[in-house]
């Protein structure tokens, strides 16, 4: 999400918090709003009751038809999301009020204290309920029609007398308009503030988000670039460990300074290949048959010299150093004396991998239509790692036998295997 429909979606819930605010606001003034009606009424009628306990029936039934409107909005007002339902209830029992109140007025021949009451329902709708300066002037309206009928009901007599008494209050009746022309703007002021401020808080929130992640990504970055360098730290001290390995076996078994160049320089190429090769795959290791390919490919004379016949098998980083080590003086033999040391030689590689309690890798290396081969009499370092350094670093096995037709060779590892 851009950070322009990130603001938009701020925005759009601030807006929609408001809206939720401001309905619940109309629900519960407007419960308070009957509530002191319904006190109001209350306590008018209780006092009738004891000072006129046999007067004033009918005042009395207008009174609790009142109460009950009153009483009965309360029960059906309790959902603030239905504002339209809750705005109707609303004005309706303030009507029945202002008309209760007018036509009490005319049973009891009292025109003042009805008039006392709309001045003062007037000014606690402007006041009390968030609702428009039009809807305040109907209700105004409202209370002016009910008081001309209630004065000129009450007071027949001089002609118009009406207009004196409702023109008094008049004056009050539209103040209550402005006013609530004036709290309107109030309100939005105070809106268009809090929906700032609800903005502001919600981009503070998403801008603190954002940096919280950057410094997760941060510390998981950090992490792995500890990780890369013990990691390779590791790796190196190995390699130059396995470099002073074979420098100084290759020294030990050459016969002269040209031989030991040629035999640690191939050796250490084999190494080179395999480590550009692991690299590549992010160290997590090779397939059977990539890891010939790499290491005895380049002693083929052409497609024919060497068939690889291997599985999909793919083994880990651990056991490619060693297996590749053990196939390169297993080519570095035959390319020297053996198959591949002329183009009539041939050589066969194939592998599976077999599971007997525990997954295990076979390769078979047979050599054949070369020059006739006999069982060396000198071991040097190259017929030692074959023999030995399987054995030794993985738990592997190696049967190496010299045939007169040429090098038969079966090599099993332990594979602990990790999916290509």
């Amino acid at each position: 999400m851009s950070r322009s429909e990130g603001n938009r979606a701020t925005e759009r819930s601030g807006a929609e918090t408001l809206g939720e605010n401001q309905e619940q606001i109309l629900l519960e003034r407007a419960r308070l709003g009957i509530v002191l009606i319904m006190a109001g009424i209350a306590v008018v009628f209780v006092g009738a009751y004891f000072l006129h306990p046999d007067q004033r029936p009918y005042i009395n039934l207008v009174q609790g038809i009142n109460f009950v409107v009153g009483a009965v909005a309360l029960r059906v007002l309790h959902d603030s999301t239905r504002r339209a339902f809750n705005f109707a209830i609303g004005y309706g029992v303030y009507v029945v009020t202002i008309v209760a109140a007018g036509t009490a007025g005319v049973l009891a021949g009292d025109a003042t204290t009805p008039l006392i009451i709309f001045v003062g329902l007037s000014v606690i709708t402007a006041t009390l309920l968030p609702w428009s300066p039009w809807w305040q002037a109907l209700s105004v309206l409202v209370i002016t029609a009910t008081a001309i009928w209630m004065v000129s009901t009450v007071i027949t007599t001089p002609h118009l007398y009406w207009v004196q008494n409702v023109g008094s209050i008049a004056p009050t009746l539209v103040a209550t308009v402005f006013i609530s022309a004036a709290l309107q703007r109030q309100r939005a002021v105070v809106e268009h503030a809090e929906r700032d401020r609800c903005s502001r808080e919600a981009s503070l929130r998403t801008a603190n988000a954002r940096l919280e992640q950057e410094i997760q990504e941060h510390q998981r970055t950090e992490e792995a670039l500890r990780f890369a360098m013990r990691e390779l730290d590791h790796r190196v001290k190995n390699t130059l460990a396995t470099v002073q390995s074979v420098a100084d076996q290759t020294l030990r078994g050459a016969k002269s300074v040209s031989d030991f160049r040629e035999a640690f320089a191939g050796r250490i190429q084999a190494l080179a290949r395999i480590h550009i090769a692991l690299a590549g795959r992010r160290w997590e290791g090779l397939r059977v048959s990539d890891l010939i390919e790499l290491v005895v490919g380049p002693y083929r004379h052409d497609r024919e010299s060497v068939s690889i016949d291997c599985d999909e098998t793919f083994v880990s980083s651990e056991l490619v150093r060693v297996l590749g080590m053990t196939l390169h003086e297993l080519a570095t033999n035959a390319a020297k004396h053996g198959a591949l040391s002329t183009k009539a030689g041939r050589v066969t590689i194939s592998s599976s991998t077999a599971a007997n309690g525990a997954s295990r890798l076979h390769i078979r290396w047979s050599e054949r239509d070369g020059p006739p081969v006999s069982t060396p009499t000198y071991r040097g370092f190259g017929m030692t790692l074959i023999e030995e350094a399987l054995a030794y670093e993985v738990n592997g096995r190696v049967a190496l036998q010299f045939q007169g037709g040429g090098v038969r060779c079966e090599i099993e590892v332990p594979v602990p295997l990790t999916s290509a």
